[in-house]
C-alpha cells in the first residue's frame, strides 16, 4: 500500500505522532517493550523527515539509529499547548471524579456504594462532582485543604 500526503498534511502528522509518543511515554521511567510496536512506526514515519523537507524539525541519531525532534520543533510545534490544555482538563476531571468517589463511599458507606446500581451511582457522583466544579471554578483550590 502507498499513501500519498502533502507536505502540509506530513507536518501535521509528525505533532500526530509527537503528541501519541508523549502520551505513551511521558511519565515513564524506563522503555516499555509493550510500547515499542508504536515507537517502531513513529520511528517509521520520523525516518522519512528529511525527504519531505523537515529536518530542521527530525534529526538522526547515528549512536542510537533513532530519530528525535530537533530544539527548533519543540520551541515552534505548539504542541505543548495542546499538551498542556490536555493536562490542565485531565486534572481537574481527575481531582473532582476522585473527591466525589471519596465522598460518595463516606456518605452511603464503601459496601452499600458498590451495590447501588449504575444509574444510582452516577447521580450520586454526579451530585458531588457538580460541588467540586462549582467550587473549584469559584476559587480554583485556594480552599482545598489536606487534613493530617
Amino acid at each position: 500500500m502507498k499513501i500519498n500526503i502533502t507536505k502540509k498534511e506530513y507536518r501535521l502528522l509528525l505533532d500526530i505522532l509527537y503528541l501519541g509518543d508523549w502520551m505513551l511515554t511521558a511519565h515513564d521511567d524506563q522503555e516499555a517493550p509493550e510500547k515499542e510496536k508504536y515507537q517502531d512506526v513513529i520511528q517509521k514515519f520520523y525516518s522519512y523527515a528529511k525527504e519531505m523537507g523537515y529536518e530542521n524539525l527530525i534529526e538522526a541519531d547515528k549512536a542510537s539509529n533513532k530519530y528525535y525532534e530537533t530544539r527548533e520543533y519543540e520551541d515552534t510545534g505548539g504542541t505543548h499547548e495542546i499538551i498542556d490544555t490536555y493536562n490542565n482538563a485531565t486534572f481537574w476531571d481527575e481531582l473532582v471524579l476522585e473527591l466525589a468517589m471519596r465522598d460518595a463511599k463516606e456518605k452511603v458507606g464503601n459496601d452499600a456504594f458498590k451495590k447501588m446500581s449504575p444509574e444510582e451511582r452516577i447521580h450520586l457522583l454526579y451530585t458531588l462532582e457538580e460541588q467540586y466544579h462549582d467550587e473549584f471554578a469559584a476559587n480554583d483550590l485556594a480552599n482545598l485543604r489536606v487534613n493530617k
